[in-house]
């Protein structure tokens, strides 16, 4: 299965190739060993195993000939797993005590106004907050725990700005999908009445539902720009910054179209769909060394992509599962074969310019949350 690849069909001389190296039978092997591990301790061996998989990961990862580090421990994300745990289970008992004297609660109607606005404050507010601190703080420690050459990577965002502009978009992407379910319900039920006037409102609904779809798929395509464009938008090596400059409206047209012509094809567009979003992903990052802005390209096709998917699902069902990391090996091979880094770009002369920072605290929230992984 180490062999099992997909590569572009014409390979491009570049002397700026990124390359993952990895092989699935040795991932599998780290992965089983923590696991064990992470169960005879009872979870606390987590930090220590994530810090592992890290290492053995960018240790696999190449830019020009030349392997990057992962400089994070075991003992770093320690402190900031303790801390995530606190923070979320102060607000899992928040939660678990307001639902505890709910039926009391109940007989007394300020008190049950108290516990409506504070419910409503905990997951309107404090879920979307703490979720965009988490996806700050795993980028800012990744990055800056990240090494190339002996230089460091660095993370540029401003947290009050990341969490301002993260939960814009969060708020429109939640505001128009309660919109959607409203109008959802409302035409189902009118459906199912009888006479005339029920019949017109359902039509009504019926017709309003289509725009509000529509804003609803703009609003994620909304989300997920302003979410790359702060998040690998503020990503660098040393002096080498990495920008992101997809629009909207660019995304929100692959994916209205690919969703229409999914339905219509019954499925076989999807690796049209997925090869444009990996496309506009790539395509729209830029590389800016010494003033100067380089755009990366991408080589990934809807043939590629058939080929990762349904090998990767084929993979999984036969295995049961166990072929995991061979799916997550033969992924990374994929992305990283296919991206164009412009040979203008100078690798030899890129400077160091961050300074180390070791709070995990963020990092550790992040996975806990499950959105560490914002990689394609």
């Amino acid at each position: 299965m180490d062999h099992i690849d997909i590569v572009a069909k014409e390979e491009v001389k570049n002397k700026n190739t990124v390359k993952f190296l990895g092989r699935g039978s040795q991932l599998f092997a780290i992965d089983l060993v923590n696991t064990i591990l992470t169960a005879l301790t009872l979870g606390l061996y987590y930090p220590w195993a994530k810090a592992k998989k890290l290492k053995y990961v960018y240790q696999n990862t190449s830019f020009s000939d030349s392997k990057f580090d992962f400089l994070g421990t075991g003992k770093e994300i320690f402190r900031g797993f303790i801390k995530a745990l606190l923070i979320i289970a102060a607000f899992y008992a928040i939660v678990f005590t307001l639902e505890f004297y709910l039926p009391q609660i109940r007989e007394n109607e300020v008190f049950m106004a108290v516990f409506i606005v504070v419910f409503l404050l905990l997951f309107l507010l404090g879920m979307p907050f703490f979720s965009a601190y988490a996806i700050f703080g795993t980028f800012r420690y990744r990055a800056a725990r990240s090494s190339w050459r002996g230089i460091l990577c660095g993370f540029d965002a401003e947290k009050k700005e990341f969490i301002r502009t993260f939960l814009k978009a969060f708020y429109f992407m939640a505001l128009s999908y309660m919109l959607f379910i409203i109008v959802f319900i409302l035409s189902n039920n009118f459906m199912q009445s009888i006479g005339s006037e029920a019949n017109t409102i359902h039509i009504i609904t019926s017709v309003l539902s289509i725009p509000i779809m529509i804003l609803f798929i703009y609003s994620i395509s909304w989300y997920q720009t302003k979410l790359y464009t702060i998040t690998y938008g503020n990503l660098r090596l040393g002096d080498l910054k990495l920008n992101f400059k997809g629009k909207t409206a660019s995304l929100f047209r692959i994916q209205i179209i690919g969703g229409i012509l999914s339905s219509i094809t019954l499925g076989i567009y999807y690796f049209w769909l997925k090869r444009d979003i990996y496309n506009f992903l790539i395509q729209n990052c830029w590389i800016e060394q010494n003033g100067i802005e380089y755009n990366t390209k991408s080589t990934i096709s809807a043939k590629q992509v058939f080929r990762l998917e349904v090998g990767n699902i084929l993979l999984l069902v036969i295995t049961l599962g166990l072929a995991y990391s061979w799916t997550y090996c033969r992924t990374a091979r994929f992305i990283t074969r296919n991206i164009i880094i412009p040979n203008e770009i100078d690798a030899n002369s890129i400077q160091q310019t961050e300074n180390a920072y070791t709070n995990a605290t963020g990092e550790e929230l992040g996975e806990m949350l499950d959105l560490g992984g914002i990689f394609f």
